[in-house]
């Protein structure tokens, strides 16, 4: 996510003719932060149409390295999905969007979620990196790629947290967290 394109203001008292442009931007951005959370409310629905509906016709997600594209394989994916999890509940918490300019924009979107699966209560954080585009004057994640800063059996919290292997899903061998200590910044702070 390019910090400046996500921060940068407009003095419109200065440039009064960007006004519609920004008014514009700020709607898009409205709608781009309601696609993304009607997602997570339609997953922990289970509401199928609606989560598919939520992609473009040849949007893909990608989730532990593995891409899913085109309705008709999302579909079968998030039916999957849902039949693996008894309930859900997805939490999105920040949601930074760069508009790219007409019909498309890139985004960062937070979030916590709590799974249940076999039995056991997962906990996760997670992040999405989004691409979206504006198709019939409706904004859809054009990529949508899942990755996680843990998911971990609730129980497990205290002990999983600080270390590398926060991936444990049950009866899987643990695996190491897609981020932060992957992100090149982890380790050029200093």
């Amino acid at each position: 996510m390019d910090l400046a394109a996500a921060t940068t203001t407009i003095d419109l008292a200065k440039h009064p003719e960007a006004t519609a442009a920004v008014l514009q931007g700020l709607v898009d951005e409205v709608a781009i932060r309601n696609l993304a959370a009607l997602y997570a409310m339609a997953v922990d629905d289970h509401d199928i149409e609606r989560v598919v509906d939520c992609f473009a016709a040849d949007g893909a997600f990608t989730r532990a390295g593995s891409t899913v594209r085109g309705r008709p394989d999302l579909r079968a994916f998030f039916v999957k999905m849902m039949d693996r999890y008894v309930t859900t509940l997805h939490t999105p918490h920040s949601h930074v969007i760069a508009m790219s300019g007409g019909d498309s924009a890139t985004g960062l979107t937070t979030g916590h979620a709590e799974l249940s699966f076999q039995g056991t209560l997962m906990m996760a954080a997670y992040r999405y990196d989004d691409a979206y585009s504006r198709v019939g004057g409706r904004w859809v994640f054009q990529t949508r790629a899942l990755k996680f800063m843990y998911v971990v059996p609730f129980q497990d919290m205290p002990s999983a947290f600080a270390g590398r292997m926060r991936i444990r899903w049950p009866e899987v061998p643990y695996a190491e967290a897609d981020f932060p200590e992957s992100l090149p910044t982890w380790t050029s702070y200093r």
